[in-house]
C-alpha cells in the first residue's frame, strides 16, 4: 500500500510528522470523530491538533517531569487524541483509560492510579 501524500522523509516519532504535517496542511482535516461509529460529529486540523496539543504540554510541563506516568481518563473522542498528543509533547507517558461511568467513578479511579502506580502513598 502506498500513500502519494506521505513524505519520503522517515518520521522518528508521531510528534515529527504531526509538526511536519502542520506545516505543510495547517487546514487539512487530521481526525474526525464519528458518533456511533458512522456519523462524524468533530474533526480537528493538524494546526487545531497541534495547537490544543502545545497547551496541554504546556499544562503538563508546570506539573511533572519528563518520563512521569498521566492516567488519561477521557470519553472516546478528540479531546483524548489531544490529551495524547499533549503528553508526547511534554515527554511523559500517558497511560489511556476508558472514561468509566460517573456512578463507578469513585470505585474505579483508585484501581486505574494503582495499574498506573500514580496513587498516593
Amino acid at each position: 500500500m502506498s500513500d502519494r501524500s506521505v513524505s519520503q522523509t522517515t518520521h522518528r516519532t508521531l510528534i515529527d510528522l504531526l509538526q511536519e504535517r502542520t506545516s505543510q496542511h495547517p487546514d487539512k482535516v487530521a481526525y474526525t470523530f464519528l458518533e456511533d461509529g458512522e456519523r462524524e460529529s468533530s474533526s480537528f486540523t493538524y494546526q487545531q491538533l497541534d495547537q490544543k496539543a502545545r497547551a496541554i504540554a504546556a499544562y503538563l510541563q508546570t506539573q511533572l517531569s519528563p518520563g512521569d506516568r498521566v492516567l488519561l481518563v477521557y470519553p472516546q473522542g478528540l479531546e483524548a487524541i489531544a490529551a495524547l498528543f499533549g503528553c508526547l509533547y511534554a515527554g511523559v507517558i500517558a497511560i489511556p483509560a476508558p472514561a468509566p461511568e460517573t456512578s463507578r467513578l469513585k470505585r474505579t479511579l483508585p484501581r486505574l492510579e494503582a495499574i498506573a502506580g500514580i496513587g498516593e502513598g
